[in-house]
């Protein structure tokens, strides 16, 4: 008899401490926006804009790369072990040392010590993406949409802050103490994490990284994942680069260069939302292809900026075609393919992770050999594949759906 009674109080109960855990989970988003900002803000602390060293620039971006790819691949096993809310807190403190050992890395010091800084700080976005993403199964399932929304908004809130308080500090004072205060904020994160009761975690298991690309089996995953991983490359290779880029290229001082940064980022948060309102009255594969086209568009105008109306244009442009791109390729994405649930997208987010920390490794490299100008056709070109890529899909569900009404 107290079976049947006691059933509906433990559902009760455990469905607001899971959510809470879901909500706790956004912390990190917050976080990788700061990771995915940081590298960019910290090449001109770094004061690599008077004699920039593109090979060492090139291996601190391809250290980051592989921290990512580590922790990706071991993700699986370290939620298996721990679950995914102390993988989470695990990966906020790495974070933490991360950004403090960023603020020692300064030259003179060893490029060794640089490039572990960075590594570290791979380590922590990958861990981060591993666990957030099991974490939010249960809001994801509830509403995708204001889930993705929420997520992105916090993504682009965290990559602002560095790069404001960068410029901020560059034009009132020196950048002594700047990445220790940074290295609070997610240090704060996993104490919060920790001081709260641990709850159920998710009944759905991750599926892993490596498990997530081998699901990526027929050619229309093949090409989603291209897309994810060129759109995210060029996205963020604008981002590492942009600051650095209107310092050589344009002429301006390093403080008004990340502020043209922060404006990318504001110009970032600010089209995502405005892509929400948009996708109501507009066809989404129109948009999707007006968007890839002005991303390339603003990409071409910035890499030949010579002034603060070319650079201004060409990062108003960019971040604008960015922030319709992603929403709508996760949108396509989900209605696609409705088995995926939001610890599979963990796998291909990481996927399109890589790709943007390894577009600036190539960027780096290329200007070592080339120049730095000739090194932007780099996101050129992945916003270029982006487009084409988009142009194939319609081809295909063009064709498929011919097919349906034939058969």
């Amino acid at each position: 008899m107290a079976s049947p009674a006691t059933a509906p109080i433990q559902t009760e109960v455990a469905r607001p401490l899971y959510g809470n855990t879901s909500r706790r989970s956004f912390l990190g988003f917050f976080v990788i926006g700061i990771l995915i900002s940081t590298p960019a803000t910290a090449l001109l602390v770094w004061d690599y804009h008077f004699q920039p060293p593109y090979l060492s620039i090139g291996f601190h971006f391809l250290s980051y790369a592989v921290g990512v790819l580590c922790a990706l691949r071991l993700g699986n096993f370290w939620l298996a072990i721990l679950g995914a809310h102390r993988v989470l807190a695990a990966a906020l403190l790495i974070a933490s040392v991360g950004m403090a050992l960023l603020e020692y890395a300064s030259p003179p010091a060893s490029s060794a010590l640089r490039h572990t800084s960075f590594a570290l700080l791979g380590l922590a976005l990958g861990g981060i993406i591993a666990s957030t993403f099991q974490l939010m199964q249960r809001l994801y399932e509830r509403d995708p949409a204001a889930t993705v929304n929420v997520a992105g908004g916090l993504i682009g809130t965290g990559a602002l802050v560095p790069a404001l308080m960068s410029a901020l500090a560059y034009s009132w004072t020196a950048f002594q103490g700047f990445f220790g205060f940074l290295a609070l904020a997610p240090a704060a994160a996993a104490a919060f994490l920790l001081s709260q009761k641990s709850t159920a975690e998710p009944s759905r298991l991750d599926l892993g990284f490596v498990a997530a690309l081998r699901e990526l089996r027929s050619p229309v995953h093949i090409l989603f994942a291209a897309l994810l991983f060129f759109e995210t490359a060029a996205e963020l290779s604008v981002a590492q680069w942009a600051a650095l880029h209107l310092v050589l290229h344009a002429g301006m001082s390093p403080s008004t260069a990340l502020y043209f940064l922060s404006f990318y980022f504001l110009s970032l948060l600010g089209g995502r939302f405005a892509a929400q309102a948009m996708l109501q009255r507009f066809p989404h594969r129109r948009l999707l292809l007006a968007s890839a086209a002005m991303s390339w568009l603003g990409i071409l105008i910035l890499g030949s900026a010579s002034n603060f109306l070319g650079a201004g244009l060409g990062l108003a442009l960019s971040a604008c075609g960015f922030s319709f791109v992603y929403p709508l390729l996760v949108e396509r994405i989900g209605s696609r393919f409705r088995e995926y649930h939001s610890s599979m997208f963990h796998g291909i987010f990481g996927l399109g992770m890589i790709g943007g920390f390894l577009a600036p490794t190539v960027i780096a490299f290329w200007a070592s050999l080339s120049g730095e100008t000739s090194a932007m056709t780099v996101p050129l070109w992945c916003s270029l594949l982006v487009f084409l890529l988009l142009v194939l899909l319609w081809i295909e569900s063009k064709i498929s759906a011919s097919r349906f009404r034939q058969g």
